[in-house]
């Protein structure tokens, strides 16, 4: 990478930390198992290496593809070893055990995780390669394994000299114990002893007696008790045991640090490998996190490109997704390019001005430091400069006006064409005349500098030079004028009002004073907001229009898929009975040349009589004319010539669906037929006039009377969620289309629940489901979804 936090000039720093970049990042690195990949996560930042963003992305799409369809990545018992394998490294240093136990799960998660991605390298071709280089060496976790158990404590047979001290330090124990045991029944059958029990005073076996006992018993003392009531005294007749005792527990303390020593030189070998495991290992801990992040709250994977363009589809600002959840935060679109540098968005205070500000930056660098954004980004790298909040310093004496202007000058100063700059409240703080001048200024120069740009103003000088030039463009958020609240709808090309009035007036505001007020508001500006609430109230239909006729036209175009479907089965059928016709007629001849034939033989042979033949030749054409007769008289192989005329209503063979005759061609061959709205030529060989009521035509116009097969289940495990859910919207269309339907089963299967979330989520968005459930374990419990429509 050719950035990190270390190379971020201070004003770029200032910029993150104005946009909560940190605090998002918070929120990523709580998902990370290791304290190694949640110190990845708080070091991210925009860098400016496209190939190093591409691979993140790859990475982390791979791993939300993992944990919605595999079992989880194993990771469990990653730790920080680094400062142990450093150690290790030093000759003659010692590990503790708990030090190397750490280190020995640090090459178990190693080996378990390049062997879990060994059969799935062909379908996760990036994770692979991530861990090609992981090290594995099963001979020192045996080693490991065999010296020390899993609580730390070094195992009786890590080493033979260890085994034999061992079994020592046993029989004299039990020796001492068993001495020790009669001199402590002695001692208190003659109540010197203040309780029945021996202790152990620094690693030597004693007894506690009673002070004023205590000359009566020859050893040595080694300690008071608190109160001073009791001593603990080392009988001399256990001296001897007890300093042979103390002999072999150190001999025990020199073994243990000689097999501590050998395997903390082991590691050393290895500890540059194993370094390099942990450090991969660390960063895959990084991706899954981010990857959870991603998945819990909508992430979606990011284009990084080198021409210059930004744009952005459904952006969220993050923490407000953390808090509210997805569904309750109000998304946003906007596009930069060399033609449309920047973008002016005017309205009212709270309106969400300051928000839709931060998610641009936010997301953009999210994606830039290889996180998945909250939306649909596509950029190329920039440096990110924001001027947001207010920076009044009183130690500094600079005012809201003087700190702005101080930022912008330092950001002029620094910035190059590969920048995107966001400003809040451009201008303010200061005589709204020369505000404006001085912001228009500004941005003048930004357009000069070929950056891209945001700026937020209340100014409406500003709105108007925004118009004027090609380069900018107007935005709003939207105001609910009838509610008197903002609804948070970001509305491009069109700007804002500002909504003072409005808003003192729903403050309490009199109205005399508001009177007063209006009087000072000059003709020009009453104009612009009437012009501009126009506008938006335009805006605000059209775009209702046109949701309407997106869902008009997805309906449309199932249907017309399921009449092109029905309609290619009848010309499948209608080929079949053709076929199936010429094999009939065909045998039919065959049958009729025989008997002609027969009969030519008969006569030529002499074997019967003229009259025989005949008779004979007459009863098997009878016997074909009947089976002729009754092959017509099967539905549909015989149909009356009915008059067809233009306006006329007509049937489709094998449909009841009546239609009109809009035109019909010279030949009378082929008509053009209105079927429910859409429009077919068919053949008029498969048409039946009709004689029906006018009510009985708009009725069967509906298309709520069609009636097509379709399935009542659908299986999408190990899909991926973007194609199942695309899958899934068809299946639930088609249903909903039929009406012989009611109950429908999805099936997603177990594995991490992602999938089954996401179909869930969107189940919860369709008006057409009454009703979803998971299944019963009859029907397949939580790897099942069942909906009611």
């Amino acid at each position: 990478m050719d950035k990190n936090w270390d190379s971020l000039t201070s004003l770029q720093k200032e910029a993150l930390r104005q946009l909560e970049f940190e605090s998002v990042l918070a929120k990523v690195e709580k998902y990370c198992i290791s304290s190694m990949g949640r110190e990845i996560i708080r070091g991210l930042c925009p860098v400016n290496e496209i190939y190093f963003l591409l691979r993140e992305h790859d990475l982390i799409g791979e791993t939300c593809e993992i944990m919605a369809e595999e079992t989880e990545i194993p990771l469990e018992g990653l730790h920080d070893v680094r400062e142990s394998l450093h150690k290790s490294k030093v000759t003659n240093s010692i590990l503790s055990t708990t030090e190397i136990l750490r280190i020995k799960e640090i090459s178990r998660v190693s080996r378990l995780l390049k062997k879990y991605f060994d059969d799935k390298k062909h379908k996760y071709p990036v994770m692979t390669d991530e861990v090609e280089a992981l090290h594995q060496n099963l001979l020192l976790e045996k080693h490991i394994s065999d010296s020390i158990d899993d609580i730390g404590e070094v195992r009786d047979t890590a080493s033979r000299e260890l085994q034999r001290i061992r079994r020592s330090i046993h029989d004299k124990s039990n020796k001492l114990r068993a001495r020790l045991q009669r001199i402590l029944k002695k001692v208190v059958e003659e109540d010197f002893a203040r309780e029945d029990f021996y202790t152990l005073r620094e690693g030597r076996f004693v007894l506690p007696v009673k002070s004023e006992h205590k000359r009566h018993i020859s050893g040595i003392i080694h300690g008071v008790s608190q109160t001073g009531a009791t001593v603990f005294l080392e009988p001399a007749e256990i001296i001897e045991l007890n300093n042979e005792l103390s002999l072999l527990l150190n001999e025990e303390k020199r073994e243990i640090a000689k097999i501590l020593m050998d395997l903390t030189s082991e590691i050393g070998y290895e500890a540059n490998d194993l370094l390099r495991s942990a450090e991969i290992m660390a960063h895959i801990d990084s991706i899954l996190g981010r990857a959870k992040y991603s998945l819990e709250f909508g992430g979606i994977k990011p284009k990084i490109v080198e021409d210059k363009r930004v744009y952005m589809r459904d952006i969220r600002h993050p923490l407000l997704v953390h808090s509210k959840g997805r569904e309750k935060v109000i998304p946003l679109n906007i596009d930069f390019d060399t033609q449309k540098r920047g973008h002016l968005i005017s309205g009212p205070n709270a309106g969400g001005k300051t928000v839709a500000l931060k998610s641009m930056g936010l997301n953009i660098a999210l994606a830039l430091s290889g996180v998945f954004p909250i939306g649909e980004v596509h950029t190329n790298y920039c440096n990110i400069y924001s001027c947001i909040g207010d920076h009044q310093s009183i130690e500094n004496d600079l005012s809201t006006f003087s700190s702005q202007m101080y930022q912008l000058k330092q950001i002029l100063d620094e910035t190059d064409s590969n920048s995107l700059i966001l400003v809040d409240e451009i201008g303010s703080g200061t005589d709204p005349q020369e505000g404006a001048a001085l912001a228009a200024g500004i941005l003048d120069t930004f357009l000069e500098l070929k950056v891209f740009f945001v700026a937020t103003t209340h100014q409406s000088s500003l709105k108007t030079y925004a118009l004027n030039r090609k380069e900018i463009d107007n935005a709003s958020l939207e105001f609910n004028e009838n509610e008197l609240k903002p609804t948070y709808k970001f509305l491009p090309g069109i700007p804002g009002n500002s909504y003072a009035f409005h808003l003192a007036e729903n403050l309490g505001m009199s109205r005399l004073v508001l009177q007063r007020a209006r009087k000072y508001l000059g003709n020009k500006q009453k104009e612009l907001e009437k012009s501009i609430s126009v506008l938006q109230k335009h805006i605000s239909d059209a775009e209702s229009l046109k949701i309407e006729a997106n869902k008009n036209k997805i309906k449309a175009d199932k249907a017309r898929k399921k009449f092109e479907e029905k309609f290619s089965e009848i010309k499948q059928t209608r080929q079949e009975h053709i076929n199936e016709a010429k094999e009939k007629a065909s045998e039919i001849v065959d049958n009729a040349n025989a008997a002609i034939e027969k009969a030519i033989r008969d006569i030529q042979e002499e074997k019967k009589s003229f009259k025989d033949v005949k008779k004979e030749f007459n009863l098997k054409k009878e016997k074909i004319q009947k089976s002729v007769n009754a092959e017509n008289r099967k539905p549909g192989n015989a149909k009356p010539k009915l008059k067809l005329e233009k306006g006329g209503s007509v049937t489709m063979d094998d449909s009841d669906s009546i239609g009109s005759i809009i035109e019909i061609d010279e030949n009378g061959k082929f008509a053009v037929v209105d079927f429910n709205g859409l429009k077919f030529r068919v053949s008029t060989d498969k048409l039946s006039p009709v004689l029906v009521k006018e009510k009985q035509i708009k009725t069967s116009s509906k298309t709520d009377h069609i009636r097509f097969d379709v399935e009542s289940k659908l299986d999408i495990r190990g899909m991926r969620a973007e194609a199942a859910l695309r899958e899934l919207d068809i299946f639930i269309g088609d249903a909903l289309v039929s009406s012989s339907l009611n109950i429908l089963t999805i099936v997603h299967g177990k594995g991490t629940g992602a999938l089954r979330k996401a179909v869930q989520d969107y189940l919860k968005q369709q008006s057409g489901i009454k009703s979803f459930r998971d299944g019963q374990i009859v029907e397949g419990g939580s790897g099942v979804t069942i909906v009611e429509i």
